[in-house]
Formats: C-alpha cells, sequence, structure tokens
C-alpha cells in the first residue's frame, strides 16, 4: 500500500513539472511575437540574457567613418542591459554577406547599419523580410524606408540648399561656373546634390543651366582620391576656365582639406595654380573635421595661411557623426515598445572662420 502512495506521488510530481516546462516555453514563444520591437533571435536572448544589437559599420577608410566608429564603440560600452557589438566591412560585398550571414545565423535581435552604399538594396530588403527591427543610419535605402523602425541621417539637403545659398550670396549668378566634387553613389551625395540645385532652381537658374554644372568623378570621401581628381581637373582645364570657376561644392571636408594640400604640391603646372588661387574661390564642404576647423581657426600645424588668403571663402555644414548614437537610442527605444521618428533628421549648421569657436569638431585637431 505504502508502494502504491509513493508511487502516485512521484507520478504527481512527474506531471506538475511537464507542466511547468510547457508554461516555460509558452512564455518565450509569445514574447517573440510582439511586435517590430520584439527579439528576432529566440535562443539569444533567453532567461537573463542580453537581446543583441549588431551595430554594422563600414571601417575607417576617412576621419567621418572613422568617428563613427568611435561614437559607436562608445554607446557600446553604455548599452546597460542591451548585448551590442560594432561589426566592421571592408566593402559593400563585404557588408552583404555580414547582413546575410546575420539574418540566416539569427546573431543579433535588432540592426543598425549604416549601408557601404546602395549596392546593399537586395541584402537590406532581405533584413526587412527577416522581422528583425533595423534602423538605417546615414545612408538610406529607400525601398525599405518604410520598414525600418527609422532611419536617421543628417540634414543632406540642407547641406546643399546652405551651400547654393551662401555661394549665391557670394555673387553666384545662374549659369556661373560650378565645380562639384561628390562622395560616392549613395543617397548622401544625391540628396546634397538635390538640395544644392533646387535651391538653385529657386533662385533662377534654368534645367539646362543646372544639367551644365561641372562635377568629377566620385571622391569616395577619399583625400587621397579628391586630390587626384581636384588636380586632374587644374591640368585638363584652360587658365580660363580655371579662373572663371569660383565655386567649388565638395562633399566633405576631407576633399576641402585634399584640395588645400593639392596646392602645396610642387607638381602642379604653376600657370594653372596661381590661376586657381588669383580666382577668389568659394570653397564649401561638409561634416565638423577637427582638422577643417584648425584651418578656419588658423592653427593648423601645416600652414595653409596663404592659401587660405587667397580663398574668397572658406566653410563646412556640419554633419555629426555622433548621430549613430541616436540611431542607436532609437533603436532602444522601439525594442522597448516606444516609437521613434521613422524620417529622423538631424539639423545643420555652417560653419566658417567667425564661429569655428562654438562647435566640436570630430578627429584629431590638428594644431600647432
Amino acid at each position: 500500500m505504502k508502494k502504491k502512495y509513493l508511487a502516485l506521488l512521484l507520478a504527481a510530481a512527474m506531471s506538475l513539472s511537464l507542466v511547468a516546462c510547457g508554461n516555460s516555453g509558452d512564455k518565450s514563444s509569445s514574447g517573440n511575437n510582439s511586435g517590430s520591437g520584439a527579439p528576432a533571435n529566440p535562443g539569444a536572448t533567453g532567461g537573463d540574457a542580453k537581446q543583441k544589437i549588431a551595430i554594422m559599420v563600414p571601417n575607417a577608410d576617412h576621419g567621418w567613418t572613422g568617428a563613427v566608429m568611435t561614437y559607436a564603440e562608445e554607446k557600446v560600452n553604455s548599452a546597460g542591459k542591451y548585448d551590442a557589438t560594432v561589426i566592421t566591412s571592408t566593402d559593400a560585398a563585404n557588408q552583404i554577406s555580414q547582413v546575410e550571414d546575420l539574418i540566416a545565423n539569427k546573431t543579433a535581435d535588432a540592426v543598425v547599419i549604416l549601408p557601404q552604399d546602395n549596392t546593399l538594396e537586395a541584402a537590406m530588403k532581405q533584413l526587412a523580410g527577416s522581422g528583425i527591427p533595423f534602423v538605417m543610419f546615414d545612408r538610406v535605402i529607400d525601398s525599405v524606408a518604410g520598414d525600418a523602425v527609422a532611419s536617421v541621417k543628417g540634414d543632406n539637403e540642407s547641406i546643399g540648399s546652405a551651400t547654393a545659398k551662401r555661394f549665391i550670396d557670394a555673387g553666384l549668378k545662374p549659369g556661373d561656373p560650378v565645380l562639384v566634387m561628390p562622395g560616392d553613389n549613395s543617397s548622401v551625395p544625391e540628396m546634397r546634390n538635390n538640395g544644392f540645385q533646387t535651391t538653385l532652381k529657386e533662385n533662377g537658374w534654368s534645367d539646362d543651366q543646372i544639367a551644365g554644372l561641372k562635377s568629377t568623378a566620385y571622391t569616395g570621401w577619399s583625400r587621397s582620391e579628391g586630390k587626384k581628381l581636384f588636380t586632374e581637373w587644374l591640368e585638363s582645364s584652360t587658365i580660363d576656365e580655371i579662373t572663371a570657376t569660383k565655386f567649388i561644392f565638395t562633399h566633405d571636408d576631407e576633399i576641402a582639406m585634399s584640395i588645400l594640400e593639392a596646392l602645396q604640391n610642387s607638381d602642379i603646372d604653376e600657370a594653372k595654380k596661381e590661376a586657381f588661387l588669383n580666382a577668389g574661390v568659394n570653397l564649401g564642404a561638409s561634416s565638423g573635421l577637427n582638422e577643417i576647423y584648425s584651418v578656419l581657426k588658423g592653427i593648423h600645424q601645416r600652414d595653409y595661411s596663404a592659401e587660405v588668403a587667397k580663398l574668397a571663402d572658406l566653410f563646412s555644414v556640419t554633419y555629426d557623426p555622433a548621430m549613430i548614437q541616436t540611431a542607436v537610442d532609437d533603436m532602444i527605444t522601439s525594442l522597448e515598445g516606444g516609437s521613434a521618428a521613422q524620417d529622423h533628421v538631424i539639423p545643420v549648421d555652417v560653419v566658417d572662420a567667425s564661429n569655428v569657436n562654438d562647435f566640436r569638431g570630430f578627429g584629431d585637431a590638428v594644431s600647432k
């Protein structure tokens, strides 16, 4: 009788244990179906494990992306209850592979990504279809923007618009020669050019005059490539063409620095260099590189005072790489059940020698 009673107790205990296990599994499953903020990888967040956020950015190929990585690492160190990891890519193909691997292996619950360029479109569509929530930063793939938790970017169109307004205030007239030195084939240069051209149209430029704007090949945001392209433009242009070009719209401070560096090179034709320096050029750039701020302050360790003195104007429109932290904050807001502005645009300012001390740049301050 005692044996029978003991067997009944054991059977009841086993039954209760199975019910408890079943309830635990149901709870985990329902947690993963709670909407866009839900973790994509059930295995990654079971129990007390932190939700994983992958911050995917290009390698530091120039000052701005280097600063993005720095700010991203800062955010990782302060992520608190989230397990954030910075994943860098060497090029678009490498980043595509990383996105595909992340989807296939469910190694993150959420993604914050700065796409290398527009060739990421197919991979981003896969990410959008995977159910893993994502925030795009800086470069926006338009076809998946509606699927993103948020697209965080500086006001690229305002960068172009502010540059055009500055040029117009300095005397730019419809049809005057302008040289544009764009970044790459992503949405960023497209929006900057659009803002620039729209403002020109609003100030009397015709479609034919807009079409006549001269542009170099993509600089790739590279100082060395910018120097090469600027030198090639000088070499391929006549003295009269150089003298007539009084407005240059570079898409990045690195490119403006490449022009200043090129002007100190001895291998540039002296007559063409003099023609450029005597033209009274208005040089516009963008981002907020500490080095260009050092030039504006007149404290750069390499003396550019002679070149800057010959310019009619030198200015930079802000595009803060610390926005990557805003992008991560938007993702965390979503994971915690809140909502972020899907089109999250950060306003810009124009920085020149008169107000440069009011702004914090990024990268090393190259000073005397």
